[in-house]
């Protein structure tokens, strides 16, 4: 009965749910502190449509940049260098 429960069933919605947001997410250090989320945005944006960018509030020296496209995560993961504002961007999968 537990398996059948609502909560259960919720649980194991959300946990699907991440899961596909970390094949469309990126990991991505690197970038000068007080950088604009909307900068990473627009440098992710030629991989495809950016659906979110969360950055760390506390150091400001990472973000979690999600694509609407698992494809998009693939074409930024196989691009050989990242820079933004002069800074080599470190960019790997979440």
């Amino acid at each position: 009965s537990h398996l059948a429960g609502k909560r259960h069933r919720r649980l194991r919605g959300l946990r699907a749910e991440r899961r596909e947001q970390e094949l469309r997410s990126l990991f991505v250090s690197g970038f000068a502190r007080g950088t604009d989320p909307a900068e990473l945005r627009r440098h992710f944006s030629a991989f495809g449509d950016v659906a979110t960018v969360v950055m760390d509030k506390e150091k400001g020296v990472f973000a979690i940049v999600e694509l609407r496209d698992p494809a998009g995560r693939q074409r930024a993961l196989d691009e050989p260098r990242h820079c933004l504002g002069g800074r080599q961007l470190r960019v790997r999968p979440r």
